[in-house]
């Protein structure tokens, strides 16, 4: 567990009058989460409502009329009895040979990815938005269909683009966002800042410091918004989280986000991944979400993670580039502080304690997990992709004296509290590109960050819309 503490309790979670404009916030004001541009009367429930926690993220080659502006300059709008900035936020992209996070020449693996002026992998060839670039806006910013044809102050005539929200799953529920450009008398964030993420090296500044032959290189970095925080002391070492959404206890539930061979088996582990080669490909605080995605795992150089961070969710995903190796896991084990949460997930839904004892929840692949009780609630969607046949199970364990061998604890606290998540227990092939054919596995896990009082079918509900994305059409304004 970290030993960062940057948020507590009760009164000690409340921010100075000098905080962000976000912090000073409240809960309700930021589920609205605009800046008036109008001194129209707000609507109260506007827009698409019905999935707070996702983001709108459209590719520029769906935007032609703001391609060729340059970041700052791509600004978001909603309707609601006049027009209200929102926030919006570009992130450049390129197609990269991954030998460059590291400084080095190509190596023969080439994936499109952020880029970061601050890393090896440098800023993006084309520094305006471009056909691969991604633009991001959170759907509960919407709001309905504009009236009239006069477009925001401060936006240039013919660069506005309408996008049409649906929710697959809520009939009737759709809602509208407008995307402009600006001369610059308009910044894109609408002065909010969702979710802020501090990467902190301990060593200094990230390329005159940063070993990527050879680890550990130390960090405190943390991720903080209303609804969670979180922190890392390595690249792979996630060691923290505390939920503070509706009157959550705030305690750190997190032991460690850990990754094995299989039970036991400590071989490689994320403190092996962080003490051997690795660099960053991106980190990113921007006002609508932050990125944080490296490379480096042991004898896999360009297995990547990638964590992308909103406001209530976070969404983890894992690019397996290495050679054949005998299963993978990746799993939480929750500190001690979340004794007395439930631990449900879509084989056990009426759920275990999470109490230190040894249960024996129902084994097999399960496409939700959640934890629940006065310390938050916590759900976590899978998804598990490969286009070779694999064999995917469960791991659970609860034990506050776990014993050797299958039980033995290869990183952490030394104790499994609820510990839980994917295994792969058959063999996985080659998913090296640089080794000849390669295999393509990847696996995203989907955080939402809830109340105590979260439902116990919350999990299964965020399960659907994973497996159903909003809908989005985009029309000439």
């Amino acid at each position: 567990m970290a030993g960062l503490v940057r948020r507590g309790s009760g009164s000690d979670r409340r921010m100075s009058s000098t905080a962000r404009p976000i912090r000073r916030a409240s809960l309700a004001l930021l589920v609205v989460a605009v800046s008036a541009a109008s001194t129209a009367p707000q609507a109260a429930a506007i827009g698409l409502q019905t999935r707070p926690a996702d983001p709108v993220v459209l590719a520029g080659s769906r935007l032609p009329s703001l391609l060729g502006a340059p970041p700052r300059r791509v600004v978001a709008f909603r309707w609601a009895g006049g027009w209200q900035q929102v926030p919006v936020q570009v992130d450049e992209r390129a197609q990269v040979d991954l030998g460059a996070a590291y400084g080095q020449s190509p190596a023969g693996v080439t994936a499109l990815t952020y880029t970061d002026p601050g890393t090896f992998i440098g800023p993006d060839p084309n520094p305006n938005l471009d056909a691969d670039d991604q633009v991001a806006l959170m759907s509960r910013d919407s709001g309905s269909k504009a009236v009239g044809d006069r477009d925001p102050s401060g936006t240039l005539p013919g660069s506005g683009a309408e996008l049409r929200v649906r929710d697959p799953l809520a009939a009737g529920q759709v809602g509208y966002l407008y995307l402009f450009r600006t001369g610059g008398s308009r910044d894109p964030s609408a002065e909010r800042q969702y979710v802020h993420y501090d990467f902190h090296l301990v060593s200094g500044a990230y390329k005159e410091t940063y070993d990527t032959a050879s680890g550990p290189n130390p960090e405190s970095s943390t991720v903080d918004s209303p609804y969670y925080d979180q922190h890392f002391s390595d690249r792979w070492i996630d060691d923290q989280i505390r939920l503070h959404a509706d009157h959550a206890t705030g305690v750190d539930i997190l032991d460690r986000h850990k990754n094995l061979f299989a039970p036991g088996n400590c071989v490689r582990s994320e403190d092996t991944f962080s003490s051997g080669e690795g660099a960053f490909v991106i980190n990113k605080s921007g006002p609508v979400r932050a990125i944080r995605t490296y490379v480096g795992a042991n004898s896999g150089p360009y297995t990547e993670r990638q964590h992308i961070f909103y406001d209530r969710r976070e969404d983890v995903t894992t690019f397996l580039r290495v050679h054949p190796i005998p299963g993978v896991m990746d799993f939480f084990d929750y500190s001690p502080a979340p004794a007395g949460m439930t631990y449900r997930n879509s084989l056990n839904p009426a759920g275990v304690r999470i109490n230190g004892i040894p249960d024996a929840p129902t084994p097999g692949a399960f496409t939700w997990e959640q934890v629940s009780g006065s310390q938050g609630g916590l759900s976590i969607v899978n998804s598990f992709t490969a286009d070779t046949p694999l064999t995917v199970g469960s791991y659970y364990l609860d034990d506050s004296s776990p014993g050797g061998g299958a039980e033995t604890q290869c990183t952490g606290d030394g104790a499994a509290y609820g510990s839980s998540g994917l295994q792969v227990t058959s063999s996985i092939p080659n998913t090296d590109p640089r080794l000849g054919a390669a295999a393509h596995v990847t696996d995203t896990r989907y955080l939402f960050f809830g109340p105590p009082s979260i439902a116990a079918n919350t999990g299964e509900t965020q399960a659907q819309q994973i497996a159903t994305p909003l809908k989005v059409q985009v029309a000439s304004r």
